[in-house]
């Protein structure tokens, strides 16, 4: 169970019914997901806490009880992306929380990178975050525990989401809403400030490179590092995009864009997922993502 938070006197009538009911809240949300878990690395997982960096440098790690002291959660009702349609969640304010542990220091860097415990690594800008609500969700309301059912390889398939699952307020936020699934990255454990040439400088195309490459840069680090790496910075889920070999030494172009495109056009059962159908200038997208790496497959560094 959650610990009942600490008070004075002069504060406890403040936090009232209000505070006992969020620590209600939290403390079964917790323990349905720990029971509906069952044992093993996803008991593990849910209680992991989530840990703070500035610049790849370990800044703080905080517990879902500490987050909840930090920044009293919510309900909050989403069009969730995978699932396309509406849900239901515990969730404390994202903003909050980065206030509370980094300081105002934050809103002046330039991306959020995020670590999954599966190696997926997602990257917005902090410009998303004074533009729109984020939320840190930690339960959910309206399914079989924290999870959701996800399309994956041609099916749907339940997926756990502890011990974070970061969310948008966008129910009546039109353009997050056409931006799908970028930016809700689940199984949460790492929050990292940076400034990408300072954190990815492997990746980093060479001083002179074309706008239309720095582009495609800008492209790759939205879309493809998640997942993929370049000269071993990066996601891991897939596989490493330059080092032996770049993609575009040994695929056609046209073969490259259909694959970006969409996948399972190519092969049926794929993982990787098509490219956000609603994205302003995809085509383009995709032609800059294609000559970043063809920049990229000259400046090959050993991971």
């Amino acid at each position: 169970m959650v610990p009942w938070p600490k008070t004075d006197n002069a504060s406890a009538s403040h936090f009232g019914m209000h505070g006992f009911w969020v620590w209600l809240s939290v403390s079964l949300s917790v323990l349905i997901l720990v029971s509906t878990l069952g044992a093993g690395a996803d008991v593990a997982r849910a209680s992991e806490p989530l840990r703070f960096s500035l610049g790849g440098e370990a800044q703080a790690s905080r517990s879902l009880e500490e987050l909840v002291e930090i920044a009293p959660p919510s309900k909050l009702r989403v069009y969730e992306p995978y699932e396309e349609g509406p849900a239901e969640f515990n969730a404390l304010p994202f903003n909050a929380v980065l206030d509370a542990v980094y300081g105002a220091r934050w809103r002046d860097q330039e991306e959020v990178l995020l670590t999954c415990a599966d190696g997926y690594q997602p990257a917005f800008p902090v410009r998303r975050l004074l533009d729109h609500k984020a939320w840190l969700a930690f339960g959910r309301e309206d399914a079989n525990g924290f999870s959701i059912l996800k399309l994956e390889s041609g099916e749907r398939r339940r997926i756990d989401l502890s011990p974070f699952y970061l969310i948008w307020d966008n129910f009546d936020d039109a353009e997050l809403r056409r931006q799908g699934d970028y930016g809700w990255p689940y199984q949460l454990i790492g929050v990292d400030l940076i400034r990408a040439r300072d954190r990815f400088p492997k990746m980093t195309p060479a001083a002179g490179a074309s706008k239309q490459v720095l582009a495609g840069f800008t492209s790759f680090r939205v879309h493809c590092t998640r997942c993929h790496a370049i000269n071993g910075e990066g996601g891991n889920i897939g596989p490493e995009l330059n080092v032996p070999l770049n993609p575009v030494e040994y695929r056609e172009a046209k073969w490259l864009r259909q694959w970006i495109d969409d996948p399972s056009s190519l092969v049926a059962t794929a993982r990787m997922p098509a490219l956000n159908k609603h994205l302003h200038n995809r085509e383009q997208v995709i032609e800059d993502v294609l000559a970043y790496l063809g920049a990229i497959s000259q400046q090959k560094i050993q991971p």
